[in-house]
């Protein structure tokens, strides 16, 4: 008699890559955090009132 052997589930590898882009999300939201440039607008005296 042959019995099948049972199969992991197979739930490591997606859980691995679901951390993994977590992670690269939460570095990319703190690389880019750091870089706050002044934003300038220019307003035309005119507009600017009497």
């Amino acid at each position: 008699m042959i019995y099948n052997e049972e199969k992991s589930s197979g739930m490591a590898f997606p859980l691995i890559v679901i951390l993994f882009v977590m992670a690269t999300m939460v570095g990319a939201l703190v690389l880019t955090a750091d870089n706050t440039t002044s934003t300038r607008v220019w307003v035309p005296s005119s507009a600017a009132g009497p």
